[in-house]
């Protein structure tokens, strides 16, 4: 279970930060569509709005990946406590290999060769 959640962590990180991410870029998006909705012409725009929203999305995956590591090192710690430092280790590390390859297949379509 601790790799599972070092793995998301690192990939709501890699949402929150990453400059091609598509979280930063659809939320600046659907705010400036739904200002032009809302306010009809570009001018009436206030020009801050869209970045405040954007770097406040950002803030909420860091913090949503703190939290997750704050699980994941908890729930290391008590398998590592029930089935001892090597096998704890062992799997944590092999979920959080296979987890992050998982992510980085299905979300940012990396080229994952079988040898990796």
């Amino acid at each position: 279970m601790s790799g599972v959640l070092g793995a998301t962590a690192s990939f709501v990180a890699k949402l929150a930060l990453a400059p091609e991410s598509p979280v930063p870029s659809a939320v600046d998006s659907f705010c400036r569509d739904s200002l032009m909705l809302q306010l009809g012409s570009p001018e009436n725009h206030i020009p801050w709005l869209c970045p405040a929203i954007t770097l406040v999305t950002r803030g909420v995956c860091l913090l949503c990946m703190v939290m997750l590591n704050v699980l994941m090192l908890s729930s290391f710690l008590d398998g590592m406590n029930e089935s001892g430092s090597v096998v704890g280790t062992a799997l944590s590390t092999a979920a959080n290999f296979s987890s992050s390859a998982f992510y980085g297949i299905l979300f940012f379509q990396e080229n994952v060769p079988v040898s990796w």
